[in-house]
């Protein structure tokens, strides 16, 4: 069995777990039986500044990326569903895949005004989205419906994000640069210095950044790299996601642009690596992945919910030998989230010698930042007629993350912050469904409901029905159920009827 993948009138914008985008980003992470984590509530887009009738997401969206507030709708209800399956065939379960989790989130969503409301609605997806490689045609497991009716959606891209923090990081830098002319100089004569002059521009420049400005030595060298490496030329690494499904096109450029040979380390250390200088440069503009993270709700830590205290804890995964040679795939092989934590440099990248060694010089010399959680946005818009009611419902599907501290677990987080950017919204129902068997745990309060059987890989499992109630409408939700447990719910066993049989 092949393993699967999972890959952000009034013209105003929204927050729901669907809350405000200020950014332009696209793309998908198609990461294999890799974390899953949900987002609630509807977030509000914030428009930048000129015609928000422009043409493109991109020119709807306000460069900073950060969510906006809604006052006039009103979020009567959240419905939250997740629904933990064991792959198309159940043999997920028992190859030792985590669970593929089915995500449902429906708002009832009510326009008190007597004013016609169009609002740019951006959810938040953490740790990528479900794609089916066997389909005919791959897509994002991702749904939007209004009153049960389908609604365009399109996906804002880790990668996208990660595009549009450099673009306003390459904007910041070279604003400042055009206001201090002596840096500007020493900048301009490090790169185009011939081999005699060389070191001369370096130790210049390296003296005018630690001397006049007081950067630090690591910060310094940052800047040495800065002024020598081509950012206009195409990546020497192309981000792993695909295009094939993606209408905007500046989004899909977005997600390539400056990049250069920084792909080679990745295009987190290399979006780390432009912000950085930005927020040195100019501490007021510079944002940063964890800023945009942060103001969306979520932790840019991996954290989960330890199944003995029930504390979040920050994420832990140590894996045996035989465990990485078997989960590769489901848990470690195409995790984003693993070589952020180490000085990744692709070896199979094309890059001379000297560009090794700048790709080198930054690694080394970037702040120690060990894990990222990544996000993707959705972008979609609604209308709402004066006096109305709707339900906006947003679904879509991703593989539970591993966690190996102490017994191992498979982890989900949504993030429920956009909640708290609106005026009003209303009380979170959360519905779990999992095998009866499985260890289930969850940050908040969680009642034992129904039992319902269900038919998988010619076997009968019994699933069991936990309901409780989102109170604290910021932060994250995170549910988690034991490994074991998860495997074993799904190794067949004789019926009891077999059983009784075999007795006689």
């Amino acid at each position: 069995m092949k393993a699967k993948k999972n890959v952000g009138s009034g013209r105003r914008t929204a927050c729901c777990r669907i809350a405000a985008i200020v950014v332009a980003a696209v793309g998908v992470c198609l990461l294999r039986p890799a974390p899953a984590a949900g987002n609630g509530g509807p977030f509000v887009v914030k428009y930048p500044g000129g015609d928000p009738a422009a043409k493109g997401v991109l020119a709807r969206l306000d460069p900073g990326l950060m969510p906006g507030r809604e006052e006039r709708l009103k979020v009567v209800t959240e419905d939250l569903a997740m629904t933990l399956e064991a792959g198309m065939d159940g043999r997920a379960a028992l190859d030792g895949n985590p669970p593929l989790v089915n995500v449902t989130a429906a708002y009832r969503i009510v326009n008190p005004t007597r004013e016609d409301i169009e609002m740019d609605f951006g959810f938040p997806i953490l740790r990528g989205v479900y794609v089916n490689p066997l389909s005919m045609l791959p897509r994002p497991d991702v749904r939007v419906t209004v009153d049960g009716r389908h609604a365009d959606v399109r996906i804002i891209s880790n990668s996208a994000i990660y595009g549009a923090i450099r673009r306003r990081a390459r904007e910041v830098i070279d604003t400042a640069l055009a206001g201090d002319e002596r840096l500007t100089g020493h900048v301009k004569a490090v790169a185009d210095a011939g081999d005699g002059e060389s070191a001369k521009a370096h130790r210049e420049l390296k003296g005018y950044l630690t001397g006049t400005l007081n950067w630090t030595e690591r910060d310094a060298a940052l800047m040495l790299e800065y002024a020598v490496i081509d950012l206009g030329q195409p990546p020497s690494v192309r981000p792993p996601f695909p295009w094939y499904w993606q209408r905007d096109k500046g989004l899909n450029e977005l997600a390539l642009e400056n990049l250069g040979m920084l792909s080679a380390i990745g295009e987190q250390k290399a979006t780390q690596f432009l912000a950085h200088l930005a927020g040195l440069l100019q501490p007021r503009e510079g944002t940063g992945y964890e800023d945009v993270f942060t103001a969306w709700g979520g932790d840019i830590r991996e954290r989960s919910i330890d199944m003995t205290s029930g504390e979040i804890r920050p994420r832990e995964v140590v894996l045996s030998d035989e465990e990485k040679g078997k989960l590769s795939h489901a848990v470690l092989g195409s995790d984003p989230t693993i070589y952020a934590r180490v000085d990744y440099l692709d070896e199979n990248a094309k890059l001379t010698d000297e560009e090794k060694e700048s790709c080198k010089a930054v690694l080394k010399n970037l702040p120690v930042i060990f894990t990222f959680a990544p996000m993707n946005l959705l972008y979609y818009r609604v209308s709402f007629p004066a006096g109305s009611e709707r339900t906006v419902t947003v679904s879509y599907s991703q593989y539970a993350y591993a966690d190996t501290r102490d017994a191992k677990s498979y982890q989900i987080a949504y993030v429920v912050h956009p909640a708290s950017l609106w005026g009003e919204f209303g009380p979170i129902n959360l519905k779990i469904k999992a095998p009866d068997e499985a260890k289930v745990a969850a940050s908040v309060p969680l009642a034992v409901g129904d039992t319902h059987d269900r038919n998988i890989a010619r076997q009968t499992v019994r699933y069991a029905t936990y309901t409780g109630t989102v109170e604290d409408k910021s932060g994250e939700l995170f549910v988690a159920v034991g490994a074991e447990s998860w495997h074993n719910a799904f190794i067949k066993r004789p019926s009891n009827e077999a059983v009784q049989t075999a007795r006689r």
